[in-house]
């Protein structure tokens, strides 16, 4: 299995450039950055998480293609974003960045994009009503520009070179999960990243899913791929101990789906037909509620939302993944959210142990 890992995308850039050669030094296979704008951290609750100390405004996210520009010039991996949406960006421009940087980027470009999520749009004016529609018609564009370097219909044309020396066209990842955006992929991705988290016998099902419709639309298998949120842990049960001293981190648990609240006995604060990750806005909600809200939040909703445990315990939980067909991991990792720096520091060797178990499922 391939190991890529989603680098810190945000202000200051100091943090890249202290972890990009660590990363390098344990044999990442590719590099990876959001594109967010509002990140998962409430700004009036950042200061009592103990990350903050590595950041001042939870939010400061850069452009992922800019800093992609940037990491290309430390690095012979490919880069990725993991993903954007076409709400934001059309097929023509990103067409000409996805061009671009994979001529400029040594390892390769790849264009993770999806239907969207509230937190990015809504805020800042755009639309959200029929995300996976407009997904479907820039993807119809988009594979037309980097394909044949034209529009289906009218003049528009690409001028870049559509295939880069050594490393062929920039790759379209679709951060595909509901059955449309399951036909999608098929249809029109060359990688499929799924970012929710999902059970492996459920992947399996997706994948085999996604695999038929790009058989019918006569393309290759997409490469299966996963951006699962990781926590490092002395084990389970201490991040179970943990999450009770700390429970803010229990927050993540708002990005379960309100069906698994249900299915805990709770309501979720936006009401149980939530689609968690796609519709929550955490800068919506009241922090002192978010406070009182924290630590009735069961740890095993938040193991719905995050991968938790130390190396051996999380390379169990993915070998079942690996069964099912998942080829190319890119590993965020979260570690620190609970016990901060002193926590980092004591894991430190839990990813490279972790890298070097998934090579071998």
């Amino acid at each position: 299995m391939k190991v890529g890992i989603t680098l810190p995308a945000q202000f200051p850039f100091a943090s890249t450039q202290q972890m990009l050669p660590v990363y390098e030094e344990m044999g990442a296979d590719s590099y990876w950055a959001p594109d967010h704008i509002l990140g998962v951290f409430h700004p009036g609750l950042w200061s009592e998480i103990p990350l903050s100390d590595l950041a001042a405004d939870p939010d400061a996210f850069y452009d992922p293609f800019v800093y992609g520009a940037r990491i290309g010039s430390m690095t012979d991996k490919p880069y990725g974003v993991s993903v954007t949406d076409s709400t934001r960006r059309r097929a023509a421009d990103l067409a000409r960045t996805a061009l671009s940087l994979n001529d400029l980027i040594p390892g390769g470009f790849i264009l993770g994009i999806g239907s969207g999520e509230a937190e990015s749009l809504t805020p800042f004016g755009y639309p959200f009503d029929a995300p996976v529609a407009a997904l479907e018609e820039c993807l119809v564009e988009l594979r037309s520009l980097l394909d044949d370097g034209v529009m289906p219909n009218g003049p528009g044309r690409m001028g870049l070179p559509l295939k880069a020396e050594g490393r062929g066209k920039p790759a379209v990842w679709i951060a595909g999960h509901g059955p449309r955006m399951l036909r999608l992929t098929g249809q029109y991705g060359d990688g499929w990243i799924p970012a929710w988290w999902m059970s492996a016998e459920e992947y399996g099902e997706k994948l085999t899913a996604i695999k038929g419709h790009a058989a019918a639309a006569g393309r290759p298998a997409p490469e299966a791929s996963l951006l699962p949120f990781c926590l490092f842990v002395e084990s389970i049960d201490r991040a179970a101990e943990m999450l009770e001293a700390e429970p803010l981190g229990k927050l993540f648990g708002l990005f379960a789906m309100g069906s698994i609240w249900e299915a805990n006995g709770l309501e979720h604060p936006l009401g149980n037909d939530s689609k968690g990750f796609i519709d929550v806005i955490i800068h919506d909600l009241n922090p002192d509620d978010l406070r009182d809200l924290a630590p009735t939040i069961p740890f095993e909703m938040v193991q719905q939302v995050l991968f938790i445990g130390n190396a051996q315990e999380l390379g169990a939980q993915f070998e079942g993944y690996a069964r099912a067909g998942l080829e190319h991991v890119v590993l965020a990792n979260l570690t620190g959210v609970v016990g901060g720096m002193d926590e980092i520091v004591a894991r430190g060797a839990e990813l490279p142990q972790l890298m070097a178990v998934l090579r071998e499922l």
